[in-house]
């Protein structure tokens, strides 16, 4: 995963600084209802791709910010589990969520995972304070 200083560097080189959100708290929340209609990982990840806050941001350039290749990039937020072979596209690795949604401008994946583990950021607090 790509650190900050490592992001700015590549956005000194040509890569758009519009699509690099120093600010992570800058990531913006999407409405419940949005999240509640992800049926799967796959779903949350082209929530969050159909939602970026940058619309000219291409993929390309994702893969880029990443040192990832273009088609993984291309597979992680394709709406299909699997290509017109048949064959299963690649998933988005966990590493990455936290750097995507910076840059993606939202916090949608995280939504989905923590709807999936039944919790809310207030009981995340709470149970930290407890503990």
């Amino acid at each position: 995963m790509q650190t900050t200083e490592s992001l700015e560097t590549r956005a000194q080189l040509g890569v758009p600084s519009a699509a690099i959100h120093s600010n992570p708290a800058a990531a913006r929340f999407l409405p419940p209802h949005i999240i509640a209609a992800c049926d799967s990982f796959r779903a949350a990840c082209v929530v969050a791709w159909e939602n970026r806050a940058n619309p000219h941001l291409q993929k390309r350039t994702l893969a880029e910010l990443f040192g990832l290749y273009a088609p993984h990039v291309s597979d992680y937020f394709h709406a299909s589990a699997s290509d017109t072979k048949g064959n299963g596209r690649r998933s988005l690795p966990a590493e990455h969520i936290h750097a995507v949604e910076r840059v993606l401008g939202n916090r949608a994946i995280s939504q989905y995972l923590s709807r999936l583990a039944q919790l809310t950021l207030m009981e995340e607090v709470i149970a930290s304070r407890n503990a």
